[in-house]
């Protein structure tokens, strides 16, 4: 493709207009450097701060919710604990029924032994 005159010419100007204003950015960086760094550095601590705040609510948010594990692992314990002593006690009545009922049993066999022989 060729180039016209007016179309080098907007070229070679382009060119040199960001020649120029590289060389003028760069002085101006180097003057901004301080500023730029003291900008970001707010922004970092804002950050920082906004994420720290955040950070606290999730963590009195889990000492929270650990604290109600704690207090339901506890109950449950006694529960367990409770339960233990109900299927123990249950084991226990159980047993003595089962014996109440053999000896009922050896009664009611007893009372018809006698009566047969009163029936004699």
């Amino acid at each position: 493709m060729l180039l016209t005159g007016n179309t080098k010419n907007l070229l070679g100007c382009s060119v040199g207009m960001a020649f120029c204003f590289v060389s003028i950015s760069s002085v101006t960086a180097a003057e901004m450097t301080f500023e730029d760094a003291q900008i970001r550095t707010v922004h970092a601590r804002k950050a920082m701060e906004d994420k720290k705040k955040e950070l606290d609510v999730f963590i009195e948010e889990a000492q929270k919710k650990r604290s109600v594990v704690t207090k339901l692992t506890a109950q449950l314990k006694s529960a367990q604990t409770k339960l233990d002593d109900a299927e123990a006690q249950v084991l226990s009545v159980e047993k003595e029924y089962e014996n109440l009922q053999k000896s009922w049993a050896e009664e009611a066999k007893r009372l018809k032994e006698i009566h047969k022989k009163e029936r004699r």
